[in-house]
This record gives structure tokens, sequence and C-alpha cells, in this order.
């Protein structure tokens, strides 16, 4: 059995429960630590994995179903029983196929591949969600020098700011990492993912270890939603066949 068919399933399962509970996204994960500010449920599911659904801002959580459209929730079964049946028919998966461990697999609602409009928006939640962290005014992610969100439009001053800050992140490298890491009196950037930069403007003074730690957190997932900024890879060239070479 191959990989790409446990990986169907995994992601037919998540996406069914997003469709029931009217959730915004649902992830297997190895780990339950998580902490980015957006509402979520993270469910253990036995040898280090776990099941994180994010959850919309203004849904009821004692029901399920599809949020109308002025994003209240609609009356429904209970969100437990949705949970305890997407945890046993992925229990029932990792049975079947044999597998240690389920694949790393993230739905988001919506449509099957998320617009570049949607994606932003995830992203910049979870950069807005980050500016609630204490004495931090303002959070950037970059790829390379481009700026693919921010938690709220920048002023002039930080306009010239994030640039540099994520251009420093991005060429230098902490120790034993391939990654860089910036740590300035009133500003924190760390590369991550390939050329993507997280740049965060604080007001001095502020607890490093915690602010790294919250950065860390917030990408890793994004991480998970940059990839879908990519354009398709063009179709590769037909080769054709050569015929075996009579001895």
């Amino acid at each position: 059995m191959s990989e790409v068919g446990i990986e169907d399933e995994v992601r037919a399962t998540l996406r069914e429960l997003l469709e029931e509970v009217g959730a915004v996204s649902a992830r297997i994960v190895e780990h339950d630590d998580l902490r980015t500010g957006v509402p979520a449920r993270t469910l253990a599911r036995g040898g280090g994995e776990y099941l994180r659904v994010e959850l919309p801002t203004r849904v009821d959580r004692s029901t399920i179903g599809p949020p109308d459209l002025e994003g209240h929730a609609r009356p429904g079964a209970n969100v437990e029983a949705a949970f305890e049946r997407a945890t046993r028919q992925l229990r029932a998966i990792r049975r079947r196929w044999e597998a240690a461990r389920l694949p790393e697999v993230t739905v988001v609602a919506g449509t099957t591949v998320p617009t570049g409009d949607r994606i932003t928006e995830r992203i910049e939640h979870f950069l807005k969600a980050l500016t609630t962290v204490d004495r931090v005014t303002n959070a950037f992610v970059t790829s390379g020098t481009k700026l693919v969100g921010s938690a709220r439009a920048p002023d002039e001053v930080e306009a010239s700011r994030w640039p540099f800050l994520a251009r420093r992140a991005l060429s230098t490298h902490a120790p034993g990492s391939s990654h860089g890491e910036v740590v300035d009196p009133d500003a924190y950037a760390m590369s991550f993912w390939y050329d993507a930069a997280l740049v965060v403007l604080l007001a001095d003074p502020y607890a490093i270890d915690f602010v790294r730690h919250r950065c860390r957190q917030v990408a890793r997932e994004l991480a998970n939603l940059l990839p879908l900024l990519e354009p398709d890879p063009e179709a590769p060239a037909a080769i054709r066949r050569r015929p075996p070479t009579l001895p």
C-alpha cells in the first residue's frame, strides 16, 4: 500500500470533520504546545500524535454546522461527538494501513485548493494573533525581499525597517542551525522555511525567550501556508521511452 493512499484517507476524514463542525482547518501534528492565539481544539491520539482543529472566532463551541453569512453558528449536533467520531476514524485508518504514525496532513476549509487571497488572509490572522503578545506592536512575514503579509499596514518607519530586518535574518545563521535570528532591543526576526522570515517589532524591554517561543510556534503554522502561495510547477516535458536494445 502506498503512502499516497493513507494521506488521501486522512485528508478525507479531516475534510468531513471540517464540514460537520464548520471549522477553519484541521491537521495532524506531533506536538500539542502550539499557542498561536487562534481558537483551536487539540485532541491527543496516542503515540505522540494530536488532532488540531482550528475553530471560527465567532462560533458557539456547543453547536456544530457551518456559520451563516453573519458568522453565527447554526444549530447542530454536539461538537464533542464529531471530534470523537473523527478520532475513531483516524485510529481505524492507522490500524488498517498498519502505520506507526499518520502523515502530517493539513486541510483548510473552503475550496480544495485555497485561493491566494484566502491563504494570505490566514497568514495575516496568525500575525494579528502574534500582536496580542505583550510589547509586540506589529508583525510581518516575508518571502525573500517580498512582503507576504502583516498584522496591520506598516507606517513609514515600519516600512523602512522590516526589509532590513528580514535581510539580516536571511543572511545570518544561528549556531548549529541553517536558520538565522536577529535580536535587537526593539525587534526580533527569524528565518524559517526556505527564504521566509518572520519579523516582529516590539517595545523595549521585552522577554526574548517568550517572544522567541511564540514566534517559533507561529512560524510552524506559517510554514504550512506559504507553500500554498507557490505557483504550480510547469508540466514536465514528455519523454519518449526508448525501445530495449537487442543483445
